[in-house]
C-alpha cells in the first residue's frame, strides 16, 4: 500500500471538497473544510491499515468539563462510528472515526456518511451542552 490516502483524496474530490496534504516521517495527513468546519484524515506509516477521520474543537470557557465528559460518554455509547474524547487541560474535544481497512478504497463509498456522522455528533455534543446550561 504505497499511498493509503489517495482514495481519501478521491472521496474528497467526489464530495467537491478542497484539501491540503501534509505528510511527515510518521504519517500521511490530509486536512480539509466542509460546511465551514475543519477536518483531518490520518494514516500512520507503521500501520497503513489504520485510518482516522476527525475534527477537533475548543470547549468554550463557560462549559464545565464534567458536563462535557458526561455528554461525551452518552454519545460514545449511543452513536455509530464516532468516538468523542476530551483533553481536559487543553479544553479540547476531538471527534474521530477510527477504522481498520484492508484497502483504503473501502472507505471511499462511505466517506460522505462518515463525514455526516462526525458533523452530526459535534453538533449534538454542543447542542446538549447548551441545553444543560439553560
Amino acid at each position: 500500500m504505497s499511498d493509503p490516502l489517495s482514495s481519501i483524496e478521491a472521496a474528497l474530490d467526489d464530495e467537491g471538497l478542497f484539501f491540503t496534504r501534509d505528510d511527515d516521517e510518521d504519517a500521511y495527513r490530509v486536512a480539509f473544510k466542509s460546511e465551514g468546519d475543519r477536518y483531518f484524515v490520518v494514516s500512520y506509516r507503521d500501520d497503513p491499515n489504520f485510518l482516522m477521520i476527525g475534527s477537533g474543537w475548543a470547549l468554550p470557557a463557560e462549559i464545565e468539563i464534567l458536563d462535557a465528559l458526561d455528554v461525551a460518554n452518552v454519545l460514545n455509547v449511543r452513536k455509530k462510528f464516532v468516538k468523542t474524547a476530551l483533553w481536559e487541560e487543553e479544553r479540547d474535544v476531538l471527534f474521530t472515526v477510527e477504522l481498520c481497512v484492508n484497502e483504503p478504497d473501502e472507505v471511499r463509498p462511505n466517506f460522505g456518511r462518515l463525514l455526516d456522522v462526525l458533523r452530526d455528533t459535534a453538533a449534538e455534543f454542543f447542542d446538549e451542552l447548551r441545553d444543560e446550561e439553560e
